[in-house]
């Protein structure tokens, strides 16, 4: 967490090559030499971003974010070869380390945080290698998933083959089917699931980010399952099937919201 600090003068002066920082920007164009990229260096941050499949990942972001100065970080973006190397000045402070990558996909623009192969802070004079990798779903270190989350509502409350049996989200089955390619170009998987509880609502909590066909049944344990008809939340028409695409929510936050029914 950042934090105001009334400063004496040397402590000021010793900080402003980090404030003229807060702007610039690194090629990453640096070479991996046999080892340089992987050795720590004194008021340096370096490292390799990587891409789902472990190859080099180009034009991703980089931040060194100052820890003590509010607004004063140093950027910078991976080269060809995955690479990237900030300068850090020689201010007594510490940073916190994050990238992203930005993609176009049908017609969007998503952006997407990378995973940090250590999320610690650390101290300018200690300087720090951090690796980064392109995940399309698993845990973030504070908290949440990288996928995004196919949330949704029952729009009737009530079984009309058993009316005095409330319906319960819990027993809805998705079937989420790709159409085309991930984000990432991989070819994905049907995914059939059955949502649960998060801050954000009820759902699939972390999906691979795609354009996905979306079908869903109800299903109560020992009985036989029934197809329902799915819309995009405040949608007009229902349909036995849906295709869809993430809605970016905030940032590097996406979602797709259903409502469903029966026939």
């Amino acid at each position: 967490m950042k934090r105001s600090v009334s400063w004496s003068l040397s402590l000021l002066l010793m900080l402003g090559s980090t404030i003229a920082c807060s702007a610039c920007s690194s090629d990453g164009d640096g070479k991996d030499d046999g080892g340089g990229n992987t050795q720590v260096e004194t008021n340096v941050l370096k490292g390799k971003v990587l891409d789902t499949s472990g190859k080099p990942l180009a034009g991703a972001q980089v931040v060194a974010d100052n820890q003590v100065l509010q607004n004063s970080t140093v950027s910078g973006t991976s080269g060809s070869d995955g690479t990237y190397r900030l300068e850090l000045g020689k201010a007594a402070v510490t940073w916190n380390a994050s990238a992203q990558i930005q993609k176009q996909y049908n017609g969007k623009t998503y952006k997407f945080d990378l995973h940090p192969s250590n999320p610690a802070s650390f101290a300018t004079n200690e300087g720090a290698v951090r690796d980064f990798t392109w995940k399309l779903t698993g845990d973030r270190p504070q908290g949440g998933t990288y996928g995004g989350k196919v949330l949704f509502n029952l729009t009737v409350y009530v079984d009309p083959e058993d009316p005095n049996t409330p319906l319960e989200r819990e027993n809805v089955e998705l079937t989420l089917t790709p159409s085309g390619p991930l984000v990432d170009g991989s070819t994905g998987a049907p995914l059939t699931a059955r949502g649960t509880s998060s801050g954000d609502g009820f759902g699939l909590q972390d999906v691979a980010l795609g354009r996905y066909t979306v079908t869903a049944r109800y299903a109560p344990a020992g009985k036989t399952a029934r197809a329902m008809i799915v819309r995009l939340n405040g949608g007009d028409a229902y349909s036995s099937s849906l295709t869809a695409d993430f809605q970016t929510i905030a940032s590097t936050v996406q979602r797709i919201d259903l409502e469903m029914k029966f026939p």
